[in-house]
């Protein structure tokens, strides 16, 4: 990006204000964890790679809009204006990625990772297997390490209480999904105290 405007300049000072750190953190555990889920189901190892980058993706497109939720400094929760905006970084990120020779999996994954399995998601309010599989794994990964990071308006929730609060929502989740995606977070935390 070259930083040539004031509107560019503005964008830049919002971006960099977003701890990028955590975003990078995010995006490789959802990464790490989609592989390892799809691993768990099953799936043949070309789709598991392709869901592995899917992860490292999915959140792109609100790099296009962080002057819309960054960009004032204020760290307190979204406001509906923001929510607004944050609502259309899949299918900005879609719209980015579509013509670089992403597999349809990868971006079809992307674009859905936040549609609920009872139909309450967005961009398009599909509901169960209308859902890509993929953008199904993306959702559990997704919501666990958004729960398990620190964000600028909570604190990180431990796995007990994480876990729990998806227990609780449990509607917005393929149950097969969500089955492997705890047998994967229960093996990864038992190697870590193990340590």
């Amino acid at each position: 990006m070259s930083v040539g405007t004031q509107e560019e300049a503005k964008s830049l000072d919002g971006f960099i204000s977003l701890d990028i750190s955590e975003e990078y953190k995010h995006a490789f555990q959802v990464s790490n964890l989609a592989y390892h889920v799809a691993k768990e189901m099953g799936l043949e190892d070309g789709i598991c790679s392709e869901l592995m980058v899917a992860g490292v993706l999915h959140d792109i497109g609100k790099l296009m809009l962080v002057d819309h939720i960054y960009g004032d400094g204020d760290h307190s929760p979204f406001i509906i204006e923001e929510l607004k905006y944050m609502r259309m970084h899949s299918t900005l990120a879609y719209g980015e990625l579509l013509d670089k020779g992403y597999s349809d999996t990868i971006l079809k994954s992307i674009l859905y990772h936040h549609e609920n399995y009872d139909g309450s998601g967005y961009p398009a309010n599909l509901r169960g297997e209308r859902i890509p599989l993929g953008a199904r794994i993306l959702r559990v990964c997704d919501v666990y390490s958004a729960l398990r990071s620190d964000r600028p308006y909570r604190k990180a929730r431990d796995m007990d209480t994480a876990m729990q609060q998806m227990i609780d929502e449990v509607r917005f989740f393929d149950m097969q999904v969500f089955l492997a995606f705890q047998r994967v977070v229960h093996k990864w935390e038992w190697r870590e105290s193990k340590g």
